[in-house]
């Protein structure tokens, strides 16, 4: 049944190509647009300075100053020290590539990586406040949004965290490669997963652009529709709305909290051919929507009114 569901939609999409050509490549085009301007230059820095950092041995220098901290709230350190730090800054779905690269690198084990993806899907903080800079007239709420879903997956972390605490070791690598070397692999990494994050924009920006076209569904479920999807075109579909902020930025947490199909794509190729669970990033990415929407609730009530 499966394979006849997605036999049905590749042939839908390969009809409207045929008959209705102009509508795909105008999607294909704002996916384009939306890589290219929004997308890469937030994403592919953080992707290749973070992988040469990793070559570089900086996790070690982590360890150093956060091993006590995280060994207090999460019972980690070492390389988990790297992934939960830089997760938060570079966004989505770099908490899954760095996890993946270090379980390869053997500075990870699998029990550890299993416990990481459940709790480090975080949005770019830079993404959030320009979304929010556009749709809200108050720069706070942009802020709560980033507390709240950074709180929800602590929260995560701390409630499923390991009985025992990992020992804090310094890390071994081997021998590190000329920089020109290592520039070029992480170059060539980053670009596989931009690449692969491009193809699933294009993708599901033609997906839901099919579905909103060929029913006639309201503002509302549209905005959902594109948020199951895509969450960047979820969110700027939110715009339409005429809502108040509240419901806006509980909606801009759905889509940032769940990610999207796209997003939970985009992890389940970076897993593949490991022992790392999908079932455990699902689950996360449930709890952290739950529990982001009542603090962000709470926060906005405490903050803004």
């Amino acid at each position: 049944m499966k394979n006849k569901l997605i036999q049905v939609v590749i042939f839908v999409i390969f009809l409207s190509l045929i008959i209705n050509p102009h509508l795909i490549t105008s999607e294909i085009l704002e996916a384009l647009k939306v890589f290219i301007y929004t997308l890469f230059p937030s994403i592919f820095p953080f992707f290749l300075i973070s992988d040469l950092l990793i070559n570089y041995n900086f996790c070690n220098t982590l360890n150093k100053y956060f091993s006590k901290i995280s060994n207090s709230l999460f019972h980690t350190s070492n390389a988990s020290n790297f992934v939960i730090i830089m997760s938060m800054f570079s966004g989505f779905p770099s908490g899954a590539k760095y996890i993946k690269t270090l379980l390869n690198k053997g500075l990870l084990n699998i029990n550890q990586a299993n416990y990481l993806i459940t709790f480090t899907h975080f949005a770019n903080p830079l993404f959030i406040l320009a979304v929010s800079s556009h749709l809200f007239n108050n720069s706070k709420i942009g802020y709560l949004i980033i507390i709240s879903h950074i709180i929800a997956n602590i929260i995560i972390a701390i409630i499923i965290r390991p009985k025992e605490k990992e020992k804090i070791q310094q890390l071994q690598l081997n021998e590190i490669e000329p920089f020109s070397v290592n520039l070029a692999n992480s170059i060539k990494s980053s670009l596989d997963l931009l690449t692969l994050i491009l193809g699933n924009t294009c993708f599901f920006f033609i997906i839901t652009k099919l579905i909103t076209t060929y029913f006639n569904l309201g503002t509302l479920p549209t905005i959902f529709i594109n948020g199951f999807f895509d969450m960047t075109k979820g969110i700027q579909s939110i715009s339409l709305l005429s809502s108040p902020n509240l419901f806006k930025g509980i909606l801009i947490l759905t889509f940032i909290c769940f990610g999207g199909i796209n997003v939970h794509m985009q992890v389940l190729d970076i897993i593949n051919k490991t022992k790392i669970k999908y079932r455990n990033f699902l689950l996360g990415r449930i709890s952290q929507l739950a529990i982001s929407s009542f603090l962000f609730f709470v926060l906005y009530y405490c903050v803004i009114y």
